[in-house]
């Protein structure tokens, strides 16, 4: 008898670790998608969609399209020198959080305003112009 309770404490034990291990998942996503609708949210209002598209279109632009550039090699000017690198997500987090301090050659001439942004909502675009770029890919 003593061995049977074992099993069923065993049982409960791996239901419990699996039910929490699921919970903790679905909160992440959840998670995930709230920062995504955030990132998309603030976007706009803060008015990165003036400036910036997002399909690829170059006729409106005042600064660079920002769809498919995960990964793409990109020139850049800092301090008065030229620099080529692959766009990850650091660059992205950089260029908004600093827009000054490297300017995509092409762009050069052009001023982004420095945006007051939390550290979240940096975080927050950056996630969702990730997603962007991640279904280009697909």
């Amino acid at each position: 008898m003593l061995y049977s309770k074992k099993i069923h404490l065993k049982k409960a034990t791996y239901f419990l670790l699996i039910s929490v291990t699921a919970f903790v998942f679905s909160c992440k996503d959840s998670k995930e998608k709230i920062n995504l609708k955030k990132g998309q949210e603030l976007f706009t209002s803060v008015g990165c969609a003036t400036c910036h598209s997002l399909s690829g279109d170059k006729d409106k632009l005042y600064g660079p399209s920002l769809n498919a550039i995960l990964g793409t090699k990109t020139k850049v000017i800092r301090n008065n020198k030229e620099y080529s690198f692959f766009i990850d997500r650091n660059y992205i987090k950089k260029s908004i959080i600093d827009p000054d301090y490297e300017k995509p050659l092409l762009f050069k001439s052009n001023k982004m305003p420095k945006p007051s942004l939390t550290n979240f909502e940096v975080e927050c675009i950056t996630d969702y112009l990730i997603s962007i770029n991640n279904k280009s890919i697909e």
